[in-house]
């Protein structure tokens, strides 16, 4: 007869998809609860513990990215994952309306991050909707530069070149006559929606002491553009970033 030993109690694998359910709530943040607090505290220093924590989210189809002392359990969903968002699952969102959010998304990482140092440093980087939409209309000519090779041929990002295509005809900032708000139609409009995203997920926060319509990245946003960075839409918009920033020095 043979007996089996575990090196996690019922306690421990407990303790660890509270941890888990901790990082799946992006908005709270462990210095707000002692017992989040202390749990991530055990992650960083008990491996065993962080084992027991990795395996509950591996269940889950998540990805633990980072265990941050301010931001908490950083998870992200894989590719697939039923916790995984995407644009096309948005039920109000037509094909055209779900590329132009898509363009504004990535803009905001690409302004905000275009070098791989960017994605490395711990640097709190602010945004507003006059910046993404500025950077995104500059472009414009350069998008249609990149849209050909040097023998004129079409590359092939037809997804970004259908969205800033849609973009440029768009007002950047048109007010609705009522209530003087930006109008769903406008640009602006279009990034608001896409930085207030971010807020609910825990990835920015609202600025308005700085400017209106300015918000902060969150380190967690960070992490996650990190993990995205390969996507050739990304890779695209910072060619374009890191070549406007050389011409502005």
């Amino acid at each position: 007869m043979t007996t089996s030993t575990s090196a996690y109690s019922p306690a421990d694998l407990a303790d660890a998809a509270v941890l888990v359910r901790f990082g799946c709530q992006p908005r709270l943040r462990p210095l707000q609860f002692a017992q989040y607090r202390d749990l991530l505290q055990r992650y960083r220093m008990d491996g065993a513990f962080r084992d027991a924590a990795d395996a509950a989210a591996d269940g889950l189809d998540l990805d633990v990215m980072e265990a941050h002392t301010v931001e908490g359990l950083i998870l992200h969903p894989r590719e697939g994952s039923w916790l995984s968002y995407r644009l096309k699952d948005h039920p109000k969102l037509g094909v055209n309306d779900r590329l132009v959010l898509g363009l504004a998304h990535v803009a905001i990482a690409a302004r905000a991050y275009p070098t791989a140092g960017d994605l490395e440093e711990e640097t709190v980087k602010r945004v507003s909707l006059t910046d993404v939409d500025d950077f995104l209309r500059r472009l414009t000519a350069k998008l249609r530069e990149a849209a050909v090779d040097a023998d004129g041929l079409p590359v092939p990002h037809p997804e970004l070149q259908a969205a800033w295509q849609l973009y440029t005809k768009l007002p950047p900032s048109q007010l609705t006559r009522k209530k003087g708000q930006l109008s769903q139609s406008s640009t602006q409009r279009v990034i608001k929606e896409a930085l207030d995203w971010l807020v609910e997920q825990g990835m920015a926060y609202r600025a308005d002491e700085l400017g209106p319509g300015t918000y902060r990245l969150a380190h967690r946003f960070r992490v996650q553009v990190r993990e995205a960075a390969a996507s050739a839409a990304y890779t695209a918009l910072c060619d374009l970033r890191r070549a406007h920033l050389a011409e502005e020095d």
